[in-house]
């Protein structure tokens, strides 16, 4: 019992001080301050969508009014069973609308069949967003200034649309918390930031060639695929901290649930691919790159706050049983209070006070859905797990 206790807390504490030293260091952070710049590339802005109906004309709308150069970037809707009224309202706007019709829809497949028509010689860059983000004012312009910075890649800020029920407002937290570690925390010492699925920039040739030569379209993980390209080829991501992408939060533990078994799944085939399959390129490939592979190890921040609470119980239990333990209940308690200093320093202001209580209260509920994730979810996962969208606001 020593043992396993033993190998569990090891495990536990370097999850656990991990997510602690980069949300540490989000707190120091210098990032960069973009604005704009004098030249202006010209942007693809695709945006895939399936089925989400509801939600598509108020994106693009929303896009179309960016504050930049409109000659200068194009709208590019990629439309995946879109109901036909719809597409008679999207082809009136000044944007390009792709139709396409799969028998088993992913993004990564969207995203290619456009790139296939899209010339490189039009583009200097890309900007991906899903159905349902809007963008604040400025995104493009600061995007623009990254890029031309010298960045190949940039994340912008996503954050929650909507905190309209308890189960949004976790998510909303998650969102917070995973960007101060993944990305704020990450720059703040040097390390290239984490792609997050949308809101991201690219240079467009270096993006085309990449997804072009990648045999992603049965994935579901295309981000992490992207992510792991381009650090494999040497490029850092950039975090723009101050250029808010609005992303709608999913209101239902149901919804949740799906969308939680797509993302631990895509980290469960990342694991293996860096570590079972691809161990040699990933200790050799370079710092951005392991460091990304050690991204995958780490457990989910919920399951480590109950893990390390429910083994804190287990030793409590030995030791009133009169059992001789190494790892009492005050080593368990120092891990639990370090994971939790480290999330509560990284919601930052997004989130209120009254917000915070209504999650708290609604997390045990909430992390049974998570943990039904995590059962269901699999390395060798390839079903598209559609998350639907409806918040317009």
């Amino acid at each position: 019992m020593n043992i396993v206790l033993g190998i569990a807390f090891g495990y536990l504490a370097i999850c656990i001080l991990y997510n602690f030293v980069f949300a540490i260091s989000a707190q120091f952070r210098n990032l960069k301050k973009y604005t704009s710049c004098t030249k202006k590339n010209n942007f693809a802005i695709l945006i895939p969508t399936y089925k989400d109906n509801n939600v598509i004309l108020n994106t693009v709308n929303n896009v179309l009014r960016q504050d930049y150069p409109a000659d200068k970037y194009q709208v590019i809707v990629i439309a995946d069973q879109l109901d036909s009224e719809i597409l008679v309202e999207l082809s009136r706007l000044p944007i390009r609308l792709i139709t396409v019709s799969f028998s088993k829809s992913t993004k990564a497949k969207s995203l290619k069949f456009a790139l296939a028509q899209l010339p490189c010689n039009i583009y200097d860059s890309i900007l991906i967003l899903d159905s349902d983000n809007l963008l604040e004012k400025g995104c493009l312009e600061k995007a623009n200034h990254a890029l031309n910075d010298g960045y190949k890649m940039v994340q912008l800020h996503r954050t929650a649309k909507n905190k309209n029920t308890a189960t949004a407002i976790l998510d909303a937290i998650s969102e917070e918390v995973g960007n101060a570690i993944h990305r704020e925390g990450q720059r703040a010492l040097g390390f290239s930031a984490t792609l997050i699925g949308s809101g991201m920039a690219f240079d467009f040739n270096i993006f085309k060639s990449i997804m072009m030569n990648l045999d992603i379209e049965g994935n579901p993980a295309e981000d992490r695929e992207i992510n792991t390209e381009f650090l494999r080829r040497g490029y850092k991501c950039e975090y723009i901290e101050d250029a808010l992408v609005f992303d709608e939060k999913v209101a239902s533990n149901f919804i949740l649930q799906q969308q939680r078994t797509r993302w631990i799944s895509a980290q469960f085939m990342y694991a293996r691919k860096f570590w079972l399959k691809e161990l040699k390129k990933t200790i050799t490939t370079n710092a951005n790159y392991l460091n990304y592979a050690l991204q995958t190890l780490i457990l989910p921040r919920s399951m480590l706050i109950v893990t390390t609470f429910f083994l804190g119980i287990v030793s409590l239990l030995l030791l009133l049983w009169n059992k001789k333990i190494y790892l009492g209940p005050i080593h368990w308690l120092c891990l639990l209070i370090i994971m939790i200093v480290s999330i509560s320093i990284s919601i930052g202001n997004n989130i209120s006070k009254s917000e915070f209580k209504t999650a708290l209260l609604h997390f045990p509920i909430t992390f049974i859905a998570f943990f039904k994730a995590f059962r269901k979810s699999s390395s060798r996962q390839s079903d598209f797990i559609h998350t639907p969208k409806e918040f317009v606001n």
